[in-house]
C-alpha cells in the first residue's frame, strides 16, 4: 500500500478494507465492507474490556433493545480480537476458533432478530456466514496498517511460513532483498 493522505479515518479504512478484501478475495457487499469501515474507526476510539464475551453472550438480556446491544458487542469483539490480535491468542487459554464460534452465533442471532430490517439485517446474516473469511480480512488490515512493526527478524519469519507478497514488498522496503528464499542485508 502506497502512503496516500486520507481526509478522514473511515477513508483510509475504507482503501485498505477495499484492499484487503481484494487480497483475501471475499466478495462481501458493499454494506458489509462499509460495516467493516465503521468496526475499524470504533474499535480505534473504544477500549476492549476483559469481560468474558462467552458469559456476555450466554445472558444477554431479554429487553430486545439491550439484547441487541449486547449480540452487536459480542460479534464486533469477537471480529476484531481474531482479526487483530489472532498470533497472541495461540499463548491464551482461548483460541481463534473460540472467537469465530462466538462472532459467528452473535451475529446469525442478531440477524434473526432483526429479521424485519432487512438491510443491517443481511450485513449480520453476511457476516455470521462469512466471519472466518472477514477475519482474514481484519488480519490483512492489520498487517497493511501496522507501520510500527519493524523488526526485520519477525517479518522475515512470517514471510518464510506465508511467502507472502506483500510481506515481501515490505522487506524489501526495509531495505532487506528477498530473493529465492536467500537474505541479503
Amino acid at each position: 500500500m502506497d502512503v496516500t493522505l486520507a481526509t478522514s479515518l473511515d477513508e483510509f479504512f475504507h482503501e485498505v478494507v477495499t484492499d484487503a478484501l481484494s487480497v483475501i478475495d471475499l466478495p462481501a457487499s458493499e454494506p458489509a465492507s462499509w460495516y467493516l469501515v465503521s468496526l475499524l474507526g470504533e474499535m480505534s476510539r473504544t477500549r476492549l474490556t476483559d469481560e468474558p464475551l462467552g458469559v456476555k453472550l450466554a445472558a444477554a438480556a431479554n429487553d430486545p433493545g439491550e439484547r441487541v446491544r449486547t449480540l452487536k458487542q459480542v460479534g464486533d469483539t469477537s471480529l476484531y480480537v481474531a482479526g487483530f490480535f489472532a498470533e497472541s491468542l495461540n499463548r491464551s487459554l482461548v483460541d481463534v476458533d473460540y472467537y469465530v464460534g462466538l462472532g459467528q452465533n452473535a451475529y446469525a442471532q442478531l440477524a434473526r432478530s432483526l429479521g424485519g430490517q432487512r438491510t443491517i439485517g443481511d450485513v449480520y446474516e453476511e457476516l455470521a456466514a462469512n466471519f472466518p473469511g472477514f477475519v482474514d480480512v481484519l488480519a490483512e488490515v492489520r498487517k497493511r496498517t501496522d507501520l510500527a512493526t519493524a523488526d526485520i527478524g519477525k517479518l522475515y519469519e512470517i514471510w518464510l511460513r506465508t511467502r507472502d507478497t506483500w510481506i515481501e514488498k515490505k522487506l524489501r522496503a526495509l531495505g532487506v532483498l528477498v530473493d529465492g528464499g536467500k537474505v541479503i542485508q
